[in-house]
């Protein structure tokens, strides 16, 4: 049995705006789920897997949970017309059962239980996380958003006690959210876009039980490239992340022919992140800088 999120934000269709609570509301009294043709891990639900529901902006909270009845399956052209309540918004192509829903009285706000969650690395720049409709969740994690855990935040990452470190560490919390923003100013050697499917913007892109940094496609040769970057990680875990996501994209969202190449980021090299590469052909080390300056006026 696994456990997941299944993200509900606000929508624009059929000329109105729904908001994320109308559609989770709707959901739990159709005892279904919608998902796209590519919406990440849709072919990964089984039934029996436990669900619970998240609400983007501007709520931020969990609201109910329920379990799988079905796997997800494609939907026929009369199962479409039933649970589409003559909407466009309500018609998807694929989508799963549901059972056991619980509608929750109180809403859970992940701002309160994200000292909790291990699934989120970057507890400052959480909201990429629930991206992209379904992700993957631990037990423990699981439980904590079931069972409104609150506790003394003792997964943060405590700050180093020297001011460099402190600098340096904040560098590296910061560094995901500063990409993210300046996307189209950095220079990966190619011009890459980022995969950008079902409300994901190809950053903590969820690939199976794991999140990429950032998921892209190389816009001239369309391959796929995942970038990672190291932030305070041993070389050996860097390396080895970055080719199990890799071989996970090649075997679940590649097409044949299409390839599959990695990009570590790094403030530096040591020599085991650079031996270590040279043995792989498909997978490269950029290093960064920050640049200060300042100027007098007048």
């Amino acid at each position: 049995m696994n456990y997941w999120i299944f993200t509900v934000t606000t929508q624009r269709s059929d000329g109105r705006v729904f908001s994320a609570q109308e559609i989770l509301g709707q959901r739990m009294k159709d005892g279904f789920w919608g998902l796209g043709e590519r919406t990440p891990n849709r072919k990964n639900v089984q039934k029996g897997d436990r669900v619970v529901f998240y609400l983007g902006n501007p709520v931020k909270a969990f609201g109910a949970s329920a379990c799988l009845a079905t796997s997800s399956f494609e939907l026929s052209e009369q199962e479409k017309q039933e649970v589409s309540h003559g909407l466009n918004l309500y018609r998807p192509p694929y989508g799963v059962r549901l059972e056991q829903i619980k509608v929750w009285e109180k809403l859970r706000s992940i701002e309160e239980l994200i000292p909790e969650l291990s699934f989120i690395e970057n507890k400052d720049f959480w909201g990429p996380y629930f991206q992209g409709g379904v992700r993957l969740l631990g037990e423990k994690d699981f439980s904590a958003i079931m069972n409104g855990d609150l506790g003394i935040g003792h997964n943060r990452p405590s700050l180093p006690a020297n001011g460099e470190s402190k600098a340096e560490f904040a560098l590296e919390t910061h560094l995901e959210e500063f990409m993210d923003q300046n996307w189209n100013g950095i220079d990966f050697g190619s011009q890459l876009q980022r995969y950008e499917v079902e409300e994901q913007s190809g950053r903590q892109f969820p690939l199976g039980p794991w999140s990429a940094d950032f998921l892209c496609c190389d816009k001239q040769t369309g391959d796929f490239v995942v970038v990672e970057l190291k932030r305070g990680k041993t070389s050996d875990t860097t390396v080895g992340q970055i080719l199990r996501y890799m071989a996970y994209v090649k075997e679940t969202l590649a097409k044949p022919g299409q390839s599959v190449r990695g990009i570590i980021v790094a403030k530096e090299v040591d020599d085991a992140l650079r031996y270590a590469v040279r043995a792989i052909d498909n997978v490269k080390v950029l290093t960064y800088q920050i640049g200060f300056t300042l100027s007098s006026v007048g």
